[in-house]
């Protein structure tokens, strides 16, 4: 019985998550209240108190729960070579084109969230309780490949994945500026691939 318990309680919580993101992609997230999420879902409110104590621990799980479900083809990948990686980023963006919830998640977190400092060091400490830093991992891809000799070590690869990231977030926000389309989204992630990693493949 207490096992049917627990696996009802994720389910709920998965539900208030998927609600929570529908409502804040809809009305931002300043603006969007316990009440509208369990209205939207047909619970209490103190139904999602019992999830969740305050807006930042949802937010974070929101955050959390929307990475993994993106980020277990990524996490997943066997690395061989610098051109295995590059499939990968490209197989990674191409799902932000052809998924429109993948792509509501990220507009929902970079433009919806009206983050403060307070805000954003509370979130943050919430996400380290949750996941593993995605930087995190792909810097560790990077060292692995570093360690096969399939990247050249020239280059810190803490210093190659916070380059990279910042052209993918950069490329990602200026699709969501309109500057260019989704398909042209993943071309420019890959070009920025190649003029960081290309001279350093081995």
């Amino acid at each position: 019985m207490a096992r049917k318990t627990k696996k009802e309680a994720q389910k709920t919580r998965q539900q208030i998550l998927d609600a929570a993101l529908k409502i804040c992609s809809e009305k931002g997230y300043s603006k969007t209240t316990f009440v509208d999420i369990a209205n939207e879902i047909g619970l209490t409110k103190g139904a999602v108190y019992w999830h969740f104590k305050t807006k930042p621990e949802l937010l974070a799980a929101m955050i959390s729960y929307g990475e993994e479900k993106q980020y277990n083809l990524f996490e997943n990948m066997m690395l061989e070579s610098v051109a295995d990686l590059r499939r990968g980023i490209a197989e990674f963006a191409n799902t932000f084109v052809s998924d429109e919830e993948a792509w509501k998640f990220e507009f929902f977190c970079g433009f919806q969230i009206e983050w403060s400092t307070e805000l954003m060091a509370e979130v943050h400490e919430k996400l380290a309780e949750l996941r593993v830093d995605p930087m995190k991992e792909f810097e560790e891809k990077l060292v692995r490949l570093q360690e096969k000799g399939a990247l050249s070590k020239e280059k810190d690869a803490r210093s190659l994945a916070l380059c990279f990231a910042s052209s993918w977030i950069g490329a990602m926000h200026l699709a969501m500026y309109g500057e260019y389309d989704l398909n042209k989204f993943v071309e420019v992630v890959l070009e920025s691939f190649d003029l960081l990693f290309g001279p350093l493949s081995i």
